[in-house]
């Protein structure tokens, strides 16, 4: 099993994919958190208020209607406190939400339950609470917060009585608020783990899909530099990659083409170098045979028959040998030509790929710039920001002057307190809402570092397929200089068989002329030694040029042996 590498620094898929989920982790908390204050906005601004409303509007109901007498009577003889609680009970019909209603007073120091609905027990002994003992001290109304005891969350609302030593007390369940709070606050978390894990499954499958042929490319191209090109690639995508993918195999494909033709050349020059070597033997042995026919020819004239038909055959043999060297020497320079043909297209397609590359580093420089760009903007937005708080803070600070101020003008700046009041808290919220973005802004802007470092490593890992791209053009390079160079030699190989049938033609034009003429036949005899002479030269001259030939031949073979091919 593939072992997957987890450093980012090392890992392009790593990066892909903090890079793509890391935005629904901040969408999803951005979400989580709008909601979060969104709704405690609503419960503080409007549930709270209305739900302090309707229990005042309860508390003052039952203290406009309950018979303060029943209540005395209860208070001073506990057997008669039936009247009270049967009232208790009658009020508390039909009104949903409130959970108790009670009266409350303190005799000798001691507090007690006068009546409470639901319950026939009376003036029973119960410490007062705070709220309590100040509404029951100050003989005010008293409105408490949320508390919570071990029957759940409740608000209260206590009412003195004004012809009894008692207070009315109402209670209302507020369970609904936390049981609204804890909904909400299931479904963002479950909203957020969705995101997550929507953004995680995208994240790892479009990764996966981007660079599945990137590390097909990066593998094929470490299998080509270490000289085997077996292995096909084929990427079926339209963009970039699957163009660098199509270029990619027609180079592999077109070097498999050269390196086959330059091993089937090389073959067949180091075979036909061997021909030319039996055959420059053959050369020779017939300038030898000419040489000791001439020779006898002047020892002994009876002979010169005998002679002239062995030049005759040697000769013969010859232009058949020098025109076979001749054919194979022309399907040399047929190859050569052909191969340099197919380094060049090589080379140009190598070329075509490394502007393909540079294309995609120039992309990457584009996205580089404009994440720069957005650093800029959110900088911008946090000096806004800073503004915007300072705006506050100087409207908190004139609230509060206007406040003081109302405060000493009495009852003519009551309602220019109230204003004030609310100026100052509006500047609280705002406040409050402004430290919550800059911590937003910090967090992208952090990312936005993490998002240009990342980009910055893509920009190596291009590099480096460049490098690789460089290597296989210099090999290009490297074959090509030497299949011009064979060119080269093979044109003046073909020379070197051009002068060797003009030698022939003109020692077969000499053994006619001494059958056609034996008066001119010591003069025709030395023409003769004389071609022989310049035969052995020329033969010599072919013998160096075909170890040169047969060293190149050699050289490129051990050059081609490097790549592996099917």
């Amino acid at each position: 099993m593939k072992r997957v590498n987890l450093n980012p620094k090392k890992s392009l898929q790593v990066q892909l994919f903090l890079n793509f989920i890391i935005p629904f982790i901040i969408m999803g908390v951005l979400v989580f958190g709008f909601v979060k204050y969104l709704t405690d906005y609503i419960i503080n601004e409007h549930v709270l208020p209305q739900f302090d409303q309707i229990l005042e509007i309860n508390g003052e109901s039952l203290a406009g209607s309950i018979n303060e007498t029943a209540v005395n009577k209860a208070i001073e003889n506990p057997a008669q406190n039936g009247e009270l609680v049967r009232f208790l009970d009658t009020f508390i019909e039909g009104k949903e939400g409130i959970e108790y209603v009670y009266v409350l007073t303190k005799q000798n120091n001691k507090d007690y339950i006068v009546g409470l609905n639901g319950s026939g027990d009376a003036m029973v002994e119960s410490p007062f609470t705070p709220s309590q003992e100040e509404a029951f001290t100050s003989g005010k109304t008293v409105l408490t917060d949320i508390y919570e005891d071990k029957w759940g969350s409740h608000k209260s609302y206590f009412i003195p009585l004004e012809n009894s030593n008692a207070i009315i007390g109402v209670d209302m369940s507020t369970n609904f608020i936390e049981k609204l709070q804890t909904a909400i606050n299931f479904f963002q978390l479950i909203f957020l783990a969705a995101s997550i894990t929507l953004g995680g499954i995208l994240a790892f499958f479009f990764g996966r899909r981007l660079i599945k042929p990137i590390q097909l490319l990066l593998a094929s191209m470490n299998k080509i530099s270490n000289g085997d090109l077996t292995e096909s690639i084929s990427v079926k995508r339209q963009d970039e990659i699957g163009r660098l993918a199509q270029n990619f195999e027609e180079m592999r494909k077109s070097l498999v083409t050269i390196i086959r033709s330059v091993k089937t050349n090389s073959s067949q020059i180091n075979e036909n170098s061997l021909e030319l070597v039996q055959s420059f033997d053959e050369l020779v042995d017939a300038a030898f045979q000419i040489a000791a026919g001439t020779g006898e020819e002047a020892k002994a004239a009876e002979v010169q028959a005998l002679h002239i038909e062995k030049i005759s055959q040697g000769i013969s043999l010859m232009s058949d040998k020098i025109q076979s060297v001749s054919n194979e020497t022309n399907a040399i320079g047929h190859f050569t030509k052909h191969t340099g043909e197919i380094a060049e297209k090589g080379s140009s397609q190598i070329a075509d790929i490394a502007k393909q590359i540079n294309r995609i580093q120039e992309n990457s420089d584009i996205s580089q710039e404009r994440l720069g760009l957005l650093k800029e903007k959110v900088y911008q937005i946090n000096q806004d920001i800073k503004l915007i708080k300072d705006v506050a803070d100087q409207t908190n600070l004139l609230s509060l002057n206007a406040s003081i101020e109302a405060a000493r003008a009495g009852d003519a700046g009551k309602g220019f307190s109230v204003v004030a009041h609310e100026v100052q808290k509006l500047a609280g919220q705002t406040e409050g809402t402004v430290k919550t973005i800059d911590s937003i802004l910090r967090e992208i802007t952090d990312h936005c570092i993490q998002m240009v470092t990342s980009n910055n490593e893509d920009n190596q890992e291009i590099q480096k397929g460049v490098q690789l791209i460089t290597v296989s053009g210099e090999l290009f390079g490297q074959i090509f200089e030497a299949v011009n160079t064979l060119t080269n030699q093979v044109d003046s190989m073909v020379e070197s068989v051009d002068d060797i049938t003009k030698a022939s033609t003109e020692s077969s034009q000499s053994v006619h002329e001494i059958a056609a003429i034996s008066e001119e036949r010591v003069a025709t005899i030395e023409e003769i030694s004389a071609s022989s002479h310049q035969q052995s030269t020329t033969v010599g001259q072919l013998k160096e040029k075909n170890r040169e030939l047969q060293e190149m031949a050699h050289s490129l073979s051990e050059l081609v042996e490097k790549f592996t091919v099917q």
